[in-house]
């Protein structure tokens, strides 16, 4: 599981640093930040991890991720219920500091069976400003 988790993070990071020369000035999500992306990887019998990578326009003063929503569906049901909430105030491995790009992520042991999905709000800041995005992450069954 160990090998699988440093496999995961190595291509994570490779697929942003390939990723990041080709992105045009035009093309960039915001003044602040140029690309983000957030997955969960579902490693099994219930646990996961929540996945995420932003990349800034420059070196930014803040860069990472505010808060993650995990949100959980039973087997049958359709009702999604939010069953964790991670904040940058508590998780430290959330943001970095005068950095270009940045990417972590945060555990979590489930139900098996149950799908899960989150909300990650991605953010960069510089001198007093900055800019939020939320995404969606696809969902996954634990």
């Amino acid at each position: 599981m160990k090998k699988k988790l440093i496999s995961t993070i190595a291509m994570l990071l490779l697929v942003s640093i390939i990723a990041a020369p080709v992105v045009s000035a035009s093309s960039q999500a915001s003044l602040y930040l140029t690309s983000y992306s957030a997955y969960i990887y579902p490693s099994g019998n219930g646990n996961m991890s929540i996945y995420f990578n932003v990349v800034g326009t420059g070196t930014m003063d803040e860069i990472g991720a505010l808060t993650i929503s995990l949100q959980q569906e039973p087997s049958g049901s359709s009702t999604w219920t939010t069953v964790k909430t991670y904040s940058y105030t508590t998780y430290t491995n959330m943001l970095a500091y005068n950095n270009f790009s940045y990417g972590s992520s945060v555990a979590y042991s489930g139900v098996s069976g149950y799908s899960y999905r989150a909300y990650v709000t991605v953010w960069a800041g510089l001198d007093g400003g900055g800019d939020s995005r939320q995404i969606l992450t696809s969902t996954v069954v634990a």
